[in-house]
């Protein structure tokens, strides 16, 4: 036996083997094939058919009619007339050998590529252990051949009517082998629609390559196969059967659909990441007399946290900086909403409790239950060198006077925005700053950073941090605070965002 082409990328002696001890197997099969015409004339009598029912096929061909085969002829009488009806018929019944004994049988016929041609398979079912004994054979033959790629495989004649069903077969179809005998295999692979197309290509090329296929079971799981069909031949160069040879490609088709998803969904955060960015101030504001510095580092590809710099009408320089709950998509979409309605609000008023009041508001009817936001928002009178702020439940910013060496922190004045409609927030004490002062605002990312141990960076390393390099440029100072925090937690990665804003007056 053998064959054309196989599939591109298979091992080619693997697979030639498998076409050559197939059709020496089948001999070990009960089943043999028949052909029969529209008035169930025998036409093809192949000498598997010789072997079960001992008839030569001289004596049968065009001599003899498939009822004659059956012990009770209405039977193969009723088969005909069901096969002409409906192009399939299929009973379990007794048939007749030549020596006169009879035998249980399975038959199954379809009709044929050819126009009042029908195609059957006929499997004596009297020793059904000795019959699945003998599948088993082949099974074991083929699914030790094949046993690095684990294939599937199906013969069928040139009509695809199935004489052969491995393990593997079983398997990916949920159908025992013997009942998938005669039954028809391009139903079994392709849509309906795709399979005159096949059927040609088979025809004119002689093989399908590599061809992909989902199957969906009535269950709602889906299976992604690809296939692969040959033909073979016989001793004597004449087509003899089609083996299909079929893998199970569903893991690998759903990593790739994930890997494709997750490329797409990663491309988004990247443009939301970029959008988020346009957001944040390009660098600090240069103000006489005071050295601005500003850092983020977002735990995810965006973040929850911001800050801001303004100038409203007064010529006063405005500062905030929001964190809110969780970290990801979905608070980065609150925290930007939140900055583009502070922009908003600046234009109409400069008191720092009515435009939280009116923040809050807001906030609070669009924003979902789980979500608030606590923000610290101020004004700095430039000149004067003194602060009016409102602390909406944020962390407490810190301000370090070294001449003195006296750390103080400017504690909440209100609730979290967008928790309750209606909430009132108040100013919180004048700040007046002097020379050398240093203000650092952040959000809890930074003190919060844990280690591997589980303990937590703290705010006594900010203090430390601040006492020791006040000397320091500002984004020097800020870059020494990131980088111990970051050799705080040795690897363990953040689980928040990160963001600080200090202000040195000079």
């Amino acid at each position: 036996m053998s064959t054309e082409l196989v599939g591109e990328g298979r091992d080619q002696q693997v697979v030639h083997r498998v076409l050559e001890v197939v059709g020496g197997l089948l001999q070990d099969v009960y089943s043999c094939i028949t052909y029969i015409d529209r008035e169930g004339v025998i036409r093809g009598w192949p000498s598997s058919s010789e072997r079960l029912f001992g008839y030569p096929g001289e004596a049968v061909v065009g001599r003899m009619r498939l009822p004659q085969l059956f012990y009770r002829r209405e039977e193969g009488e009723q088969l005909l007339r069901e096969l002409r009806d409906r192009a399939r018929a299929e009973r379990v019944a007794e048939l007749v050998r030549a020596t006169g004994a009879t035998f249980p049988s399975r038959v199954v016929f379809s009709a044929g590529h050819q126009e009042d041609h029908y195609i059957g398979v006929i499997t004596d079912i009297s020793d059904k252990e000795q019959t699945r004994e003998n599948i088993n054979y082949l099974r074991v033959y083929l699914d030790t051949v094949l046993a690095i790629s684990g294939d599937a495989i199906i013969t069928a004649d040139l009509d695809g009517v199935i004489m052969m069903f491995n393990e593997g077969a079983e398997r990916i179809f949920r159908l025992p082998g013997l009942e998938a005998l005669g039954e028809d295999m391009f139903s079994l692979l392709f849509p309906p629609e795709e399979i005159p197309a096949i059927k040609e290509q088979l025809r004119t090329v002689g093989f399908i390559r590599d061809r992909e296929i989902k199957l969906k079971f009535p269950d709602g799981e889906e299976v992604f196969l690809e296939v692969s069909i040959t033909k073979t031949r016989d001793a004597r160069g004449q087509e003899a059967a089609l083996i299909a040879i079929i893998r199970d490609i569903t893991t690998r088709k759903r990593l790739e659909e994930e890997r494709l998803q997750n490329e797409r969904v990663q491309q988004e955060m990247r443009i939301a990441r970029g959008v988020q960015l346009t957001m944040l101030p390009d660098r600090p504001p240069k103000i006489e007399g005071m050295d601005i510095a500003a850092r983020i580092e977002f735990c995810a590809d965006i973040g929850g946290d911001l800050f801001d710099f303004s100038r409203p009408r007064s010529g006063k320089l405005g500062v905030s900086i929001g964190d809110v709950s969780a970290h990801g998509v979905g608070p980065a979409i609150v925290m930007s909403s939140a900055k583009a309605m502070l922009n908003t609000l600046e234009q109409y008023t400069e008191d720092p409790e009515h435009m939280m009041y009116l923040l809050n508001n807001l906030l609070e009817r669009t924003t979902e239950d789980d979500r608030f936001i606590t923000m610290f928002y101020a004004l700095i009178d430039t000149n004067e060198r003194t602060m009016e702020y409102v602390n909406a439940g944020h962390d407490p910013p810190i301000i370090y006077r070294p001449d003195r060496g006296v750390f103080e922190e400017l504690q909440s004045t209100g609730l979290a925005l967008g928790i309750l409609p209606g909430e009132r927030f108040r100013l919180g004490p004048k700040v007046q700053f002097n020379k050398n002062d240093l203000m650092l605002l952040t959000t809890d990312g930074i003190w919060e950073a844990t280690n591997p141990e589980g303990e937590a960076f703290g705010k006594h390393r900010i203090y430390d941090i601040l006492r020791e390099c006040h000397h320091l440029p500002s984004q020097a100072i800020l870059d020494e605070l990131f980088r111990r925090v970051k050799e705080f937690c040795r690897g363990e990665p953040a689980r928040d965002d990160q963001t600080a804003v200090l202000f040195k007056f000079l």
